[in-house]
């Protein structure tokens, strides 16, 4: 955990509502965190079983300094592709020094 050389942002976009209901607005989203943490995608992706959605899951795990509160809502910038958070974010200690830990998914066409 000492190597922090992924830029990494955390994005989070207010929730609006409109004549479909309520979703965020990413268009105004702003920037939680900013900065250097560790990114570990996975070597298995998933594809879709049917050939009907032709998409892609990756998935990673995020690992950022200090304790950070990730809502399953926001959006993560890493590697230049947007990966939304899968259950709570993990945090613990490590001597004097916290860290928070986030499984993550992306899809890609």
């Amino acid at each position: 955990m000492a190597l922090f050389n992924d830029i990494i942002e955390v994005r989070r976009a207010p929730l609006v509502e409109d004549a479909y209901g309520h979703h965020r607005d990413w268009d105004t989203y702003t920037v939680v965190w900013s900065g250097l943490g560790a990114g570990v995608p996975y070597l298995r992706t998933h594809k879709a079983e049917t050939p009907v959605r032709e998409t892609t899951t990756n998935k990673a795990t995020i690992y950022l300094p200090g304790n950070l509160e990730v809502d399953s809502s926001d959006q993560i910038l890493f590697q230049s592709k947007l990966w939304t958070p899968e259950g709570e974010p993990w945090k613990w200690k490590l001597g004097s020094r916290q860290y928070t830990m986030i499984d993550v998914r992306g899809v890609t066409k």
